[in-house]
């Protein structure tokens, strides 16, 4: 079970967290949004397990849907399912859902790095993760992908 999001701060963020939000800068060479072809998993390999790619399919009406192209094991493990090829919406606790729906359409329009915490209720014990999420375009322009990536940073017996 995860219990709600919040915004977190840059500067309280995970040193994991900030050094993937400085790869990603480095990444942009002069555009507003680097591409999925300007990284190298070997390069993000600490942090493989962490990470998610969500492809951003724009419907009529400029409707947003989010399918994750790639879902981490450690993502599979605390959420319990592989979410891989299936859509966001597919998430079963709707509270959640709908927040982590806010959190990827705003990085899609505004087209910002987002900052989060969310906690996982798993064996007795509540894990509190902090995650970011990056937008990609492979235009350079148009976001077309949401590059995230969550990691523990406490773990404590509920």
């Amino acid at each position: 079970m995860v219990r709600h999001i919040t915004s977190v701060a840059e500067s309280d963020l995970d040193d994991r967290l900030s050094g993937l939000i400085g790869y990603w800068a480095g990444k942009r060479q002069g555009r507003r949004f680097p591409a999925r072809a300007d990284f190298d998993p070997l390069e993000l390999k600490p942090l493989l397990g962490h990470l998610l790619m969500v492809d951003v399919v724009r419907g009529p009406e400029d409707q947003l849907r989010f399918r994750y192209r790639l879902f981490g094991s450690e993502f599979v493990f605390y959420h319990g399912a592989d979410m891989t090829g299936r859509w966001l919406e597919d998430i079963a606790n709707p509270g959640f859902r709908d927040e982590l729906l806010d959190f990827y359409r705003s990085v899609v329009t505004e087209g910002e790095v987002r900052t989060l915490s969310y906690d996982y209720l798993r064996d007795d014990r509540r894990h509190r993760f902090q995650a970011v999420l990056l937008p990609l375009a492979a235009d350079g322009k148009t976001v077309n992908i949401v590059l995230g990536c969550g990691v523990p940073v406490e773990s404590v017996p509920i």
